[in-house]
Formats: C-alpha cells, sequence, structure tokens
C-alpha cells in the first residue's frame, strides 16, 4: 500500500513536519516524514507546460510531448494521473471521484474526464472545437492544477484506507509541488496550493493556512499511532477528519475563484481574448472544486458557466454571476458546510449586494477573516 510508486527510494526527506494541526498553520511548516521529493515533481511539468503556453508563438507540440510523456518526472506523467482509475488501483470509498465523475463526464463515471478536457485544449478540438487560442490556452493551465488536486485527494484517500504515511506525504506533495529546494528552485509552485495563496489574498482569507493545519494534524495522527496512543481504527478516523477539512478548505479557494472569474469574465469593454481568458480561468477553477460542491449548485454552476456550448459573442456583464451567487444563497451550504459569509465575498467584491439585488440582512463577510484582502471595486482581469 505503499504511494504510486515514483521516487528514488533515497533518504527519509528530513524535518519533523510536527505541529498540533490548529487553525493558523504557517503555509510553508509541513514537511513529509517520508521521501515524496520525487513526487513533487508533477508540478514542474505543470509549470514548464504554462510557461511554454505563455510563449508568443508557442509551440504545442512541446506542451503536447511533456503532458502524455513527461519531463521532470517521467515515472509518472500528467495523462497517466489524469487517466487514473481509482477502482482498478483499489480504492474501495469511489464516492469522491464519483462525484466529480457526475458533474464533468459527458458520458457517465467511466469517462477520464480530466484528460478528455486536457487533450480536447491542447489539440483545439472536439469540445473546444472554434474556441479560441486563448480559451485553450488558459483552460490547459488550470486543468492541470485541477488534475493535480484531484490526484493529491485520490493519494489522501489511499492514507485513510490503509493508514498509510506515505500517501499522507503524496497527497501534500502534489497539492504543493517542490518542497525541497535541493530538487528544484521552484518551491511551493505549480499546484493547487499556488492558488490558495492567490485567492486568500484577494479575499482575505486563510484557507490555505486550514490545508496545512489538515495536513499538520494528520501527520500528528500518525505519531500517535506510531506511539501506540491510537489504535488503527482511530487513526483512519482521525484521517477522515482532517481530509474533510482539507477538501473543504480547497473547495473555499475554488469557490473564490468561480465567483471572481465569473464576474471578470462578463465585465463591460473586454476585447474578446480577455474575456476568453478570463471565462476559461472561471470555469476551468470551478471544475476543480465540482465534487466537492453541494451537487445542486454544481450541476447549475457547469450547466452555466461551461462556455463550449455558449454563444461567446451574447454576454451580459454579472448576469451569470449573480446566477451563481444567488444559487449558492438558496442552497445555504455550498459543501462541507462552507457559506459565502465564510468565503469572505464582500471584502473582494464590495458590490456584490448592489449588483445581485441582495438584502442588506444577509452576511456576507466573514468576522473572523483576518486583514484586508485590497478587494477592488473593479475586479480587474489580471492574476492568476
Amino acid at each position: 500500500v505503499a504511494g504510486d510508486g515514483g521516487g528514488d527510494g533515497g533518504g527519509d526527506g528530513g524535518g519533523d513536519g510536527g505541529g498540533d494541526g490548529g487553525s493558523g498553520a504557517d503555509p510553508d511548516s509541513y514537511f513529509p516524514n517520508l521521501d515524496v521529493r520525487d513526487h513533487s515533481k508533477a508540478a514542474l511539468d505543470q509549470i514548464d507546460i504554462s510557461n511554454i503556453i505563455d510563449e508568443p508563438g508557442h509551440d504545442w507540440s512541446e506542451a503536447i510531448d511533456i503532458y502524455i510523456n513527461g519531463r521532470n518526472r517521467a515515472s509518472k506523467t500528467f495523462q497517466g494521473m489524469a487517466r487514473k482509475d481509482w477502482a482498478a488501483a483499489g480504492i474501495q470509498d469511489l464516492s469522491l471521484y464519483e462525484a466529480y465523475a457526475t458533474i464533468l463526464s459527458a458520458t457517465g463515471s467511466g469517462e477520464p474526464f480530466l484528460d478528455s478536457f486536457n487533450l480536447d485544449a491542447l489539440y483545439r478540438n472536439n469540445t473546444f472545437e472554434g474556441q479560441s487560442e486563448k480559451m485553450c490556452d488558459i483552460s490547459i493551465k488550470k486543468n492541470l492544477i485541477c488534475t493535480g488536486l484531484l490526484y493529491a485527494q485520490y493519494e489522501g484517500v489511499k492514507a485513510i484506507e490503509n493508514n498509510n504515511e506515505k500517501n499522507w506525504d503524496e497527497m501534500f506533495a502534489f497539492w504543493n509541488g517542490v518542497y525541497d529546494q535541493r530538487v528544484d528552485s521552484r518551491t511551493n509552485k505549480g499546484g493547487p496550493g499556488s492558488v490558495q495563496s492567490s485567492r486568500d489574498s484577494d479575499f482575505g482569507t486563510s484557507f490555505k493556512e486550514e490545508t496545512v493545519a489538515a495536513l499538520l494534524a494528520g501527520q500528528a495522527a500518525f505519531e500517535e499511532h506510531s506511539l501506540g496512543k491510537l489504535s488503527d481504527a482511530e487513526l483512519s478516523a482521525e484521517l477522515q477528519n482532517q481530509f474533510d477539512r482539507f477538501n473543504r478548505a480547497n473547495l473555499a479557494t475554488f469557490a473564490q475563484a468561480t465567483l471572481k472569474y465569473s464576474l471578470n469574465y462578463a465585465k463591460g469593454g473586454l476585447d474578446s481574448l480577455s474575456r476568453d481568458k478570463n471565462w476559461g480561468e472561471g470555469y476551468t477553477y470551478f471544475r476543480c472544486g465540482a465534487g466537492l460542491m453541494d451537487p445542486a449548485i454544481a450541476a447549475f454552476i457547469n450547466s452555466l458557466l461551461d462556455p463550449r456550448d455558449k454563444d461567446v459573442t451574447d454576454v451580459t456583464p454579472k448576469e451569470v454571476h449573480c446566477q451563481i451567487v444567488n444559487k449558492m444563497l438558496e442552497e445555504a451550504d455550498i459543501g462541507y458546510g462552507l457559506t459565502l459569509s465564510n468565503l469572505n465575498v464582500e471584502e473582494y467584491l464590495p458590490n456584490i449586494r448592489t449588483d445581485c439585488g441582495i438584502d442588506s440582512n444577509v452576511i456576507l463577510v466573514d468576522p473572523n477573516a483576518g486583514g484586508d484582502s485590497g478587494g477592488d471595486s473593479d475586479c480587474d482581469v489580471a492574476g492568476d
């Protein structure tokens, strides 16, 4: 029941990764007890593909080659991650994968929905036929982040089912990217954790810290188990609690991203490429959290926000954004007990009440969120 088979097997990774798992953990305070440095290299392929795509007149064939064959970690390619069959790998609890597949698979849960989306965007055909290069660019870049998150979640489920600390550390590696500068200088970049940093900055929240706190609490539980202070059943239960906490924090981040870009892509005066960039970014970030959302909300947003079957020349400012906001208010629980107020939306979207006709009695700011996000009524269209 070890990890996914990667790694050079050398060393124990160093560091004690300690901490009590409380909220407010330093985002850089987790260090694996086991060596998952090779696993962390997966994020470097995501970074390399993104850099190639960002170059003027970029060579799509090079990006496709890295996706299919790998560059930095040949033992596990991004396509291999996107095609991962949880059931064939022996996972017993398929509920999380199926929650994503139910929303995102056009042909049912048997479709490798991550890989099909990636390939369509890379080759600009099938579901991306007729879409602009900008739409395809941003969609593949961000769906690689979704691919990394779902693979991290796969490792988390394996850790719970097998009480295996290597899998728990691998979950961290796929979420975070490189954590050891001896591997590469691009530390803490490329994975879902980077998106959490950006959205926390936007919304004045600390969901990345919450993710790290969950990881640390799981690490501490393994230590307690090794000392005989937790039974196998108690360890598994604690890991499940912290995995739920991990998922809640990541859902919050990608719900924030959905709200941000669903507003930005429909701003008046945008040129078509800026519109497509923001539209593709909002929809693809939604996909990262879709399986964690309340199913009614997720199905609603997927139908409403997916640009691939829409008339992209017919965009009404704020219309889709406000429909999403009001659906989240209608259902109350976005997923894992999260509400719009937990997302601290009014900090970053100060005009949301006026824009979407929300009653003054509805709470949209989290009183426990720290700091001023620097929210902007113009909600600029740049950034990640």
